[in-house]
């Protein structure tokens, strides 16, 4: 009976191993541990798994008290840290993370900045910031970015007014093995001065305007010069009065005899119709009368002489 207790007991011992030696036991940070404040929010039973295991499964801490959500932080509080571990960072600071992978797993793994003032499980800010498919993986080596884990934080723009103050924000290494059914979480605190904005750059004044240029001014058309007066010929006098109008259609003697003769008028551009002969034959008769006056006239004062 003694020996059959003893083996019971020591099979029991064994099967508690891996809880006491850890799963992944995070180096370089430190992570949220279990107090007083804990205590009283999630109970014994709670309390007394964390103790046992600081890097165990939340499944093994229940049952818990109502209010206490182990899906944060296994439930552990700010008020149960001392301030020296809350780290003071500011955005896309570049992080590092040492990890043991004291009892490998396997499985998907990820790490986040969480807000945890929105309640429950917090809310993820910008997006997970380093994940891994198969985390502690169960065969071969551990790859080197998974014990020397490495990634940055989100820009101001994500973060903007959260994680001013101690407590309302932690990374978390959140890390699930479902051959096991079982979960782990990770947190360490950090907090974020204000960042102030970049000072705005005041609008240039926009160019002066360049007043439009003024249209040339326009040349004044000159005025047409006025055609020539006509000079009228000054008429001849002969023995004092002025000779008659040469005729419209005969413009010298010889042109009335030659027309005459031909029988049409001297100016050649005149139509030759009977009124304009009828005249011309008149013309020439005054004048042939004229002529033979004259040549009298000059044979008497010759004789005289």
């Amino acid at each position: 009976m003694v020996y059959v207790v003893a083996a019971t007991w020591a099979l029991l011992c064994l099967a508690r191993v891996p809880s006491v030696l850890g799963h992944a036991r995070v180096t370089g940070l430190p992570i949220r541990s279990p107090g007083n404040a804990f205590l009283a929010k999630c109970g014994q039973p709670s309390f007394a798994s964390v103790q046992s295991d600081p890097t165990g499964h939340i499944e093994e801490q229940e049952p818990v008290n109502a209010g206490c959500d182990l899906t944060l932080c296994r439930g552990m509080l700010l008020e149960d840290q001392p301030s020296s571990n809350i780290l003071t960072v500011k955005p896309l600071q570049n992080m590092q993370m040492g990890i043991d992978c004291t009892v490998p797993h396997g499985g998907p793994a990820n790490v986040s900045l969480v807000d945890t003032t929105t309640g429950g499980s917090g809310t993820i800010i910008g997006g997970f910031l380093k994940t891994f498919d198969d985390f502690c993986p169960t065969s071969g080596q551990t790859p080197a970015d998974q014990t020397n884990l490495q990634y940055t934080l989100p820009s101001a723009a994500a973060i903007g007014n959260k994680c001013q103050a101690p407590g309302d924000c932690v990374i978390q290494l959140f890390w699930a093995t479902p051959d096991f059914s079982q979960n782990y979480y990770y947190c360490h605190d950090v907090v974020m001065p204000a960042v102030a904005p970049p000072a705005s750059t005041p609008a240039a004044a926009p160019p002066a305007s360049t007043p439009a240029a003024a249209p040339p001014a326009s040349t004044p058309v000159a005025a047409p010069a006025p055609p020539p007066a006509t000079t009228a010929a000054p008429a001849s006098v002969v023995n004092g009065a002025a000779p008659a109008a040469p005729s419209k259609f005969v413009t010298s003697v010889a042109a009335a005899n030659n027309a005459a003769a031909s029988g049409v008028s001297g100016n050649s551009t005149a139509p030759t119709n009977k009124t304009n002969a009828s005249a011309g034959r008149r013309t020439v008769r005054v004048l042939g009368s004229v002529n033979a006056v004259a040549l009298l006239l000059i044979a008497g004062a010759a004789a005289l002489f």
